[in-house]
C-alpha cells in the first residue's frame, strides 16, 4: 500500500491550565490522520503545546513529556521560589517539600533539545522578501502586558518594545504565556534604555486568539486549512458569594481561567474549523484532573471526529471564493 502523502496545516490553541493535555490528543488525531503542522497560534496552555509541534516533538514523545509532569510542582514553582527567599520558610521548605519543576527551565530544555532557542530558529523558509512580520515566523504567542494595557503577539510585537524579534528567546515568551497572576511571576521584557518596557501575564485572561489569527491577507483562497482548537468553558457556577478578601481573589482569578479562553467563533466560517473539545467538568487549575479525566482522549477523539466531516474544498467554495 502506497504510503499516505501528508498534509499540512496552521492551529491555533487557547489556554486551558491542566485542560492543556486536551491539546496534545487532538495534535495526535492529526498527526495520525496525516497532518503536519506549518505553523501555530497559542495562549498559555496553548502556546507550550503549539511551541513544542512547531519545534518538532512529535505528539508521542509530547504526551511522555505531559505524564511525566508533576502539575502540582509544576504550576507551585514560582510559589516555593518566594518563599525560600525567607530564611523560615526556607528551612521548613527543605524538610518537608522538594523542589518544584520550573516552568523555564523545562520549557527552555525541551526546545534546545530540538535546536530551537530564539524566534530566528522559528522563521519561515518559503516566504518573500518584505512579507509582513505576521507571515515570517512559525509560531506567535499570546501575552497581556499590564504595564501598558494591550494585548501582545509575540514575536510580532517586539518590535514595540525596541527589541530584534530573531533574538528573542522561544522559551521566555511561552513562559509569558502563561503566567497566571499570583501563581506565575509576570515576565518583564524592553529596553531599558528607551524606556520602551513590558510586563506581561497569561495571554488567554481576556481571550484566546481569533481562529483567524493565521489567515492569509491577499485575498486568495488558503493552500491548506486551518483548525482551531476549543476547549469548552465550565458552566455557571453555583458557588456562595466569598466570605473574605481572599475568597473574592480566587473567585476573580477562577473566573478569569475558566471565561478566557472561549476561542468562540465569530462566524459560521469559523465554526467550519474550530474543534470543540468538551471539558466543561474540568478547571483550569484543577491539578489533578488527568488523574480523574481522561484529558488527552477527550482531545484525541474530539479531532478525529472533526476531521472525518471536515472538507477544505468545500470550506473553500463556501467561505473563501
Amino acid at each position: 500500500m502506497a504510503e499516505q502523502q501528508r498534509r499540512r496545516c496552521d492551529l491555533v490553541l487557547g489556554g486551558g491550565g491542566v485542560r492543556g493535555v486536551a491539546h496534545i490528543g487532538a495534535m495526535t488525531a492529526l498527526e495520525e490522520a496525516g497532518y503536519d503542522v506549518v505553523r501555530a497560534a497559542g495562549a498559555s496552555a496553548g502556546a507550550i503545546a503549539g511551541a513544542f509541534a512547531i519545534a518538532g516533538v512529535g505528539p508521542d514523545t509530547l504526551r511522555e513529556l505531559f505524564d511525566e509532569l508533576d502539575f502540582t510542582r509544576f504550576a507551585l514553582s514560582d510559589i516555593v521560589a518566594r518563599l525560600k527567599e525567607h530564611r523560615a520558610a526556607n528551612r521548613l521548605l527543605r524538610r518537608f517539600s522538594q523542589e518544584g519543576t520550573d516552568p523555564s527551565t523545562w520549557i527552555t530544555e525541551v526546545l534546545q533539545g530540538q535546536g530551537i532557542e530564539t524566534f530566528g530558529d522559528l522563521k519561515v523558509t518559503d516566504v518573500e522578501d518584505g512579507a509582513p512580520i505576521e507571515q515570517r515566523y512559525r509560531l506567535v504567542v499570546r501575552c497581556l502586558d499590564i504595564l501598558n494595557r494591550r494585548v501582545v503577539r509575540l514575536p510580532w510585537d517586539y518590535r514595540h518594545y525596541d527589541l530584534d524579534p530573531d533574538a528573542q528567546s522561544v522559551a521566555r515568551a511561552v513562559r509569558a504565556s502563561m503566567s497566571i497572576p499570583f501563581v506565575y511571576d509576570p515576565v518583564r521584557i524592553g529596553n531599558r534604555d528607551t524606556g520602551a518596557q513590558a510586563l506581561l501575564i497569561d495571554g488567554g485572561l481576556t481571550s484566546g486568539f481569533p481562529v483567524g489569527v493565521l489567515d492569509r491577507t491577499d485575498g486568495q483562497p488558503p493552500r491548506w486549512p486551518t483548525f482551531g482548537v476549543r476547549l469548552l468553558p465550565r458552566p455557571p457556577s453555583t458557588a456562595e458569594l466569598p466570605e473574605s478578601p481572599l475568597g473574592l481573589a480566587r473567585m476573580v482569578i477562577d473566573a478569569l481561567l475558566d471565561t478566557s479562553d472561549q476561542l468562540a467563533p465569530d462566524s459560521p466560517c469559523d465554526e467550519l474549523r474550530t474543534v470543540r473539545v468538551d471539558l466543561s467538568d474540568v478547571g483550569t487549575l484543577d491539578l489533578d484532573a488527568d488523574e480523574e479525566y481522561d484529558l488527552f482522549s477527550d482531545g484525541y477523539e474530539a479531532m478525529h471526529a472533526f476531521l472525518e466531516g471536515f472538507s477544505l474544498d468545500e470550506y473553500r467554495d463556501r467561505c473563501r471564493t
